[in-house]
């Protein structure tokens, strides 16, 4: 609660001297509403009492308060105390941003969450992909990396290739949503691909969707669905 949170001056003697304050206010903002100190649908203290508490000037707080709230963490109405909003149900692709950027506010569901919705999306996406520019997409697969190839290889070719169908889909919004969540995938990538078999199943995956542009553009999405599932059903099992 509002008692337990420390000035931010004396958090900043812990911090990096490089950060910067609004950016500090930021996250400890964040981190309050995700771990539940600040509840959904509780007031905010009035701006010059909340600016002296975490021992920023009051501009500073007000130009964080003002993009969480473009973003969705809280809402802020003329007059009226600043709300916390429940951000999992109101927040958008700001919230997903930051989710995804920092490894302390990525959940395991998160994840889980995002495999599940990846199944919804990539295989028609990548069908769309191929119909209008299959010849990019083939160039990328001839280049697929090896069973000699380690995790972190594995891991970039396979978030550029995820890349390279969203771009060709020509689907604006997925595009974005991708955007914001290669951080997430570039650290939980390296852990993913570890595992020489689940390096093999990719492999194995890239041939295939090579096959399917080059001979039957009608597998594509099967192909493409039936990997998702097999990378949400080892990452449930394996690294929750």
């Amino acid at each position: 609660m509002w008692s337990d949170l420390l000035p931010v001056v004396e958090i900043m003697e812990k911090k990096e001297k490089l950060i910067k304050p609004a950016q500090f206010v930021e996250h400890e903002i964040i981190k309050a509403i995700i771990s539940g100190d600040w509840a959904s649908g509780e007031k905010l203290l009035p701006e010059r009492e909340l600016a002296d508490l975490l021992g920023v000037t009051r501009p500073t707080l007000r130009e964080v308060l003002q993009r969480l709230s473009r973003d969705g963490w809280i809402t802020i109405k003329h007059g009226k105390p600043t709300i916390v909003n429940d951000y999992q149900n109101d927040g958008g692709l700001g919230v997903l941003k930051t989710l995804s950027n920092f490894d302390e506010f990525a959940s395991d569901s998160l994840i889980i969450d995002w495999l599940e919705f990846r199944i919804l999306i990539l295989p028609n996406l990548a069908y769309k992909a191929a119909i209008f520019n299959s010849n990019e997409i083939i160039d990328k697969l001839n280049n697929a990396p090896d069973m000699n190839s380690g995790n972190i290889e594995f891991a970039i070719f396979d978030w550029e290739l995820q890349m390279l169908l969203i771009r060709k889909s020509k689907n604006i919004i997925a595009k974005m949503l991708y955007n914001d969540l290669s951080e997430i995938y570039k650290r939980k990538g390296k852990t993913y691909f570890v595992e020489k078999q689940i390096r093999k199943q990719s492999f194995e995956y890239y041939n295939k969707l090579k096959d399917a542009i080059l001979y039957d553009k009608t597998k594509i999405e099967s192909v493409v669905k039936s990997t998702m599932q097999a990378s949400l059903d080892i990452w449930s099992k394996h690294f929750k």
